[in-house]
């Protein structure tokens, strides 16, 4: 997603041309800009910067088993690896030894652009589990949409269907979330709030709690995520640029977010397991600056999550 999210209105989906990973707001002129969804009104009830240019290190490398302190190692290289203009909120576990390392930010919430649909995938798998709620074959296809290809307008209609301005409030009961909040403005779903630490308990959650067929729809289609978005934005940046999970990386399924522009700001995220073995989740959230373009905020974040994850082996 782009410009702000464009979720649906009550009476019907109301769709932008992409979301920077969900939200909907004004369309800026510029020359790399993704087509994005544009903030038009949902009825629900309801400066210039130097050019990034970052060092993306060689990751060809295989995970072995590490030592406790590798969590914390990585959140360390990214914050250093991170460029001064960039706000970066980082959050790093090992499943295995339930190390959790936090960021500077790591639990400052930022919005989430398209993050918010793992929130949602999640809220509508358990409620049919937990509430008899109704999901067809067709929904669960929404789902799949939503998370591997990115697509706003299958969230629109998750939105809508299934109370998705709830989601947040009953995923936080539920897994014991503190920073993660609903939209002001519940048309907005790209502007539900997470963070990075937050976003470390609901992957955990989906690796290691889920029944396995609730979690096979989600990570099956997040590993399955195309690197051209539904609204043709790469997505192939951070921990799915190839430095991470192409030939000759560790490997790695992520959920990808985009969105543009809040006080000159892109927002964009990358928050997913590494390694075959999924011990690793790690999260990287950042606000960067718009000047430089879509193209120099890719690498930065790749610059990162790579960083972040060349030191966890």
């Amino acid at each position: 997603m782009t410009s702000r999210t464009r979720p649906v209105a009550a009476g019907g989906l109301v769709c932008a041309c992409l979301a920077v990973v969900s939200l909907a707001i004004p369309l800026l002129a510029a020359p790399d800009r993704p087509v994005g969804m544009t903030r038009s009104a949902v009825a629900v009830p309801s400066a210039s910067a130097p050019a990034l240019v970052p060092t993306i290190p060689d990751l060809a490398f295989t995970l072995a088993p590490l030592p406790t302190g590798s969590a914390q190692a990585a959140v360390d290289a990214a914050q250093s690896t991170a460029a001064p203009t960039t706000e970066l909120g980082v959050a790093v576990l090992d499943r295995t030894t339930g190390e959790a390392a936090v960021g500077d930010r790591g639990a400052e919430p930022f919005y989430t652009a398209s993050l918010s649909k793992l929130v949602v995938a999640v809220d509508v798998l358990d409620r049919r589990r937990t509430e008899g709620l109704v999901v067809t074959d067709d929904d669960l296809d929404l789902i799949r949409r939503a998370l591997g290809p990115s697509d706003d307008s299958a969230m629109n209609a998750l939105w809508v269907r299934f109370d998705g301005v709830g989601a947040a409030a009953r995923v936080s009961a539920d897994l014991g979330l503190t920073g993660t909040t609903a939209p002001d403005d519940p048309s907005q779903w790209g502007e539900m709030s997470v963070s990075a630490t937050d976003y470390l308990r609901v992957y955990d959650y989906v690796l290691g709690e889920m029944p396995a067929d609730d979690r096979a729809v989600v990570v099956d289609a997040l590993s399955a995520a195309p690197s051209i978005a539904a609204d043709g934005f790469d997505q192939a940046f951070g921990l799915l640029d190839p430095v991470v999970d192409g030939a000759g990386g560790v490997g790695a399924h992520a959920k990808q977010g985009w969105m543009c522009c809040f006080s000159g700001q892109y927002y964009l995220h990358s928050a997913g397991t590494v390694g075959l073995d999924q011990r690793y989740v790690v999260s990287v959230l950042t606000r960067v600056p718009t000047g430089p373009g879509w193209s120099a905020a890719r690498a930065e974040v790749t610059a990162v999550a790579a960083a972040a994850v060349e030191a966890l082996g």
